[in-house]
Order: structure tokens, then C-alpha cells, then sequence
């Protein structure tokens, strides 16, 4: 989509539909910016609407199914608006500090790309009143989804929730207990935290048959590319030699499918190609070359391997028929998104993929 230069391109961008229930108009209002008569537009209304719908996928989609209706306070904002709202102290963070946060459209000093919003959760409001804390809140979300960043406040509950390609995984709040909850290193950032929130829901499994297909506003008008808002089928690789070329340069997810464990995060691998024909990757894995424990994980089944930002991923099981002892199949952002709330993913679920 190109830049926002007259009123019906700015209609057009509102009218964006993020994920099931969520549209990037309500993203973009800013009480900072319809007071001080200031433009809360993205200089990039492509990288804002990517990274809106990371945040809404896998973020606010899960929340919404769970705890009911979320009430977005602040998505979105220009670096105008947050500028202002920083140099007159209206509870903004730095340009600097907010790249890759409530800036979704400019990435941060790493040169990754985030989104973040603040919310509140009317569950969650009620849950406060009659003397609950926040933290439950936090201790589920670190569970149960695949946040970058908490931050909560005093009034109504209301938080910072932020998805990003180099996920934190960093709790704070101004709303006591007030400081760091958790971060990587913490004791207390591993294993379940179950007792700290006993009577909330069980997270609720957002069908990939519900989630909205990725749609550009415009098909895309480079000869051979396909318009990201037409169907595709799942293509399975029968290449005698593999290659995998960067899709968006983000993040790299791998994630190994065992008997016995059914969901192995590993995040040191730095490209598509590594991780599925590395020594370390996917090949690797299958070959029972990878320093991993094979008798606590079990025996290795699936790896899933997805770009940060990219409209799809790849599935991969062993096929000693094939040159390199793999079959690849791609498998669309919103079922890896699924799969990924539900930290797991069946042997039916990803066989569809290779036509079985």
C-alpha cells in the first residue's frame, strides 16, 4: 500500500481488516493527536500493517477468545505523535525507545520490527475490583502466548502488550508490586506458573479456519508475484537440490514436533537455509546428528520453520526417498499462528500439508 496522501487512501488503510476482529482503523485514533490537530499515519502503511497483524494474530486474538471483548486505549502511533506526546510528557516513551513498539512502521536500533498496544480487558477490570491482581494476568499471558513485552499501569488494568520478531519475554508494571516481574534469566521466568491464576480460563483454540488470510488493499504488480489476497495451495518441494532464500529478513522460529515433546523451541539459527539443511536444523535433527536428548524429547517427527513477517512457513518430516532425506511443504502464517497459541501441532494437522 503506498503512503498515505489524501483522505480516501486514509479510509482505505482504516478499512484494513488485521485479523478476525480487528481492524487498523481502531489502532490508529490518538487522543494526543485529536486534541494537538496531529497526523497518527504510518510513513510505511505496509511495515504498520504486517506488523499489526503479528500483534492481533497471535496476541489479541487469543486474549479476545478467552476473556471476551478487549478495549484497545493506544495501537498505533506516528513519530510525530509520539514526539509530541514524549516532549510534553503525555506518557509517551521516546522515538527511540518506541521504534518497533507503538511505532509499528520503523524498526528498532536491532533493525527488527514490533507492534505494541495498550489495553484493557473488562474481565480483567472485574477481576481487579474484587481484589485480584495483575500479575495473575501476566503470569498467564507468559504461559500461554508468545509476547515480547508487558507493562501494566494502575487504572482499569490496563497494559502494554507487545509483539516483536526478538521477542524480551519482559513483564514490568507501574501498578504495584511495581518493577520487573520477570525476564530471561529471572528464576522465576521458567516452568508453569499454573498457582498464580487458578480461576482463569483455559486458553480458548482459535480454529486456522476462522483466521483472516493475510489480503494486501492491491494485488501485487511485479510479473510472477501473486496477489497475497488470492488462495494459494500447499506446494510440496520434490527438487533434487533444496534452496531457501530470505523471505523478509525477520527472526527465524524453529520449532522441532517429538513423540514426547510436542512443541522444542530453539532460536539460534539465523536463516531459513539453516535451519532446515544445517547441521543443527531439520536435516540434522532427522539424522539424530543435533546435541539434543533424544530419549527425553523422543523421536523426532515434524520441524515447523517460519521468517518473521512472512505470509507463510515450512513444514518438514523425514523422506528417505528424497536427496536430502526431507520433504518440504508450505504452510500458511495463520495455521503456524494456531499451532503456535496452542503450543502444539498434530500429526493429522501437518500431514494435510503433504496431501496425506
Amino acid at each position: 500500500m503506498s503512503s498515505i496522501t489524501s483522505y480516501d487512501r486514509l479510509e482505505d488503510l482504516g478499512r484494513v481488516r488485521l485479523s478476525r476482529n480487528f481492524f487498523m482503523r481502531e489502532f490508529l485514533y490518538s487522543e494526543i493527536a485529536a486534541w494537538h490537530g496531529l497526523r497518527n499515519v504510518p510513513d510505511n502503511p505496509e511495515r504498520a500493517i504486517e506488523a499489526g497483524r503479528m500483534l492481533c494474530q497471535q496476541l489479541l486474538e487469543p486474549l479476545q477468545a478467552t476473556f471476551g471483548r478487549i478495549h484497545v486505549r493506544s495501537g498505533y502511533r506516528s513519530p510525530e505523535v509520539n514526539k509530541f506526546g514524549n516532549e510534553n510528557k503525555l506518557n509517551c516513551a521516546s522515538n527511540e525507545k518506541n521504534f518497533g513498539r507503538h511505532i509499528w512502521d520503523y524498526p528498532d536500533e536491532r533493525g527488527r520490527y514490533g507492534a505494541m498496544a495498550c489495553i484493557v480487558i473488562p474481565w480483567l477490570v472485574d477481576y481487579i475490583e474484587k481484589g485480584g491482581s495483575w500479575t495473575a494476568m501476566a503470569w498467564w499471558i507468559h504461559d500461554h502466548l508468545p509476547y515480547s513485552s508487558l507493562y501494566f499501569f494502575p487504572r482499569q488494568g490496563a497494559f502494554n502488550i507487545g509483539w516483536h520478531e526478538l521477542p524480551e519475554r519482559r513483564i514490568d508494571s507501574y501498578s504495584a508490586p511495581k518493577g520487573c516481574l520477570t525476564r530471561q534469566g529471572m528464576e522465576n521466568h521458567q516452568g508453569s506458573h499454573r498457582g498464580e491464576y487458578p480461576e482463569f480460563p483455559q486458553l480458548v483454540s482459535i480454529s486456522s479456519e476462522k483466521h483472516v488470510p493475510p489480503a494486501n488493499l492491491v494485488a501485487d504488480p511485479r510479473p510472477g508475484v501473486e496477489s497475497r489476497s488470492s488462495p494459494t495451495k500447499h506446494s510440496v518441494s520434490t527438487q533434487k537440490t533444496l534452496s531457501f532464500s530470505p523471505q523478509t529478513g525477520g527472526a527465524i522460529n524453529y520449532r522441532a514436533i517429538h513423540t514426547r515433546n510436542l512443541w522444542r523451541k530453539v532460536g539460534n539459527h539465523t536463516s531459513l537455509e539453516k535451519a532446515i539443511l544445517g547441521k543443527d536444523g531439520a536435516v540434522g535433527l532427522f539424522a539424530r546428528k543435533v546435541r539434543i536428548d533424544y530419549a527425553k524429547h523422543g523421536a523426532p517427527l515434524y520441524v515447523l520453520v517460519w521468517e518473521g513477517g512472512a505470509d507463510k512457513g515450512f513444514v518438514i518430516r523425514p523422506d528417505s526417498n528424497t536427496p536430502e532425506g526431507i520433504r518440504v511443504a508450505s504452510v500458511p502464517m495463520h495455521d503456524i499462528q494456531d499451532f503456535e497459541s496452542r503450543g502444539q501441532a498434530s500429526q493429522r494437522a501437518l500431514d494435510k500439508y503433504f496431501g496425506a
